[in-house]
């Protein structure tokens, strides 16, 4: 694929991967938090919307006026939750080599172009912390190129995390539970959020090195 500049290319593809990152650890601590007291007093669906609207806007929460309140979060504020973001991107980057599937007017981006980007990605402080996340980079590139299905986006790995890392959020109760299902149905949504946003992010480049 042609770009205009491809350092500033990847920059903003690699930007883009870390943003949502932010964006998805964001919401899940807000989802935790509304747990606790404003159970039913802010609809988790109006999480969903705001976060899914502009995935790469890590202050779109922020901005509502609610605010994190990190008493009630306090099960997330230790160094080994806050491994969560670099998991987090972590699992994105991994899943880079889907990118060649999209076709722009100036063609796809090839092997090389999207192990850069992943290169980038991984310079930005993504991780895989004791091999929690089972998806691999090499094993998702030559399904590509197989064109063989790459297994869906899912939240099982951060549940495993969770249960292993993480125990004031692996205790059975209402407000753990409520977590995790959340955290099921909005990864799925949000990973689908963030394909839409860099295939845009790919044509409007592509269209760039057009003109």
């Amino acid at each position: 694929m042609e770009f205009i500049s491809e350092r500033t290319a990847y920059t903003m593809i690699s930007d883009t991967v870390v943003k949502a990152g932010v964006s998805l650890f964001n919401a899940v601590k807000y989802i935790y938090m509304i747990g606790d007291k404003d159970f039913y007093n802010i609809n988790v669906k109006d999480i969903f919307k705001i976060t899914l609207k502009n995935i790469t806007d890590t202050t779109a929460l922020y901005n509502t006026g609610i605010k994190l309140d990190k008493e009630r979060c306090k099960e997330m504020n230790s160094p080994e939750y806050e491994r969560v973001l670099s998991l987090i991107v972590y699992s994105f980057a991994v899943r880079l080599p889907e990118l060649k599937n999209i076709k722009t007017p100036s063609g796809s981006l090839n092997d090389k172009q999207i192990r850069n980007i992943y290169d980038m990605v991984i310079s930005k402080g993504a991780g895989n912390y004791e091999n929690i996340i089972a998806d691999d980079f090499e094993d998702i590139r030559r399904m590509v190129k197989l064109g063989k299905p790459v297994p869906a986006y899912d939240a099982e790995w951060y549940k495993s995390y969770i249960y292993g890392y993480v125990p004031a959020l692996a205790s059975v109760g209402n407000r753990n539970m409520f977590l995790l299902g959340s955290c099921d149905i909005l990864f799925t949504l949000f990973y689908g959020a963030l394909e839409e946003e860099l295939e845009n992010l790919l044509n409007k480049l592509s269209a760039q090195s057009q003109n």
